[in-house]
């Protein structure tokens, strides 16, 4: 396989896993509405404040943050793996 190929499916490749990363994080991503709706208990307050302050909507935003800090960091290792690739395959277009 020459090189030229092999770059090419690992780009597409690390694409699949930043698009796959992506849809993956979005599941558990959650806006504060999303999570006082999911969170709350059948008593809850008529104060978003005061929702957002549930110890479940508290669990939820947490995880919504982590999925994204986790999305970033696959996103940022992703990229930095196809910049390589991307510019010997711009040399080797031009040349």
């Amino acid at each position: 396989m020459g090189d030229t190929v092999s770059d090419i499916l690992t780009g597409l490749g690390l694409a699949l896993t930043l698009a796959g990363a992506w849809i993956t994080a979005r599941a558990v991503i959650l806006k504060e509405d999303d999570a006082i709706n999911i969170g709350l208990p059948r008593w809850a307050s008529d104060d978003r404040e005061r929702n957002l302050t549930l110890p479940m909507v508290q669990n939820l935003l947490a995880s919504s943050r982590g999925a994204r800090r986790g999305l970033l960091f696959i996103a940022g290792g992703t990229a930095l793996q196809l910049v390589p690739i991307i510019v010997r395959l711009a040399c080797q277009i031009i040349s």
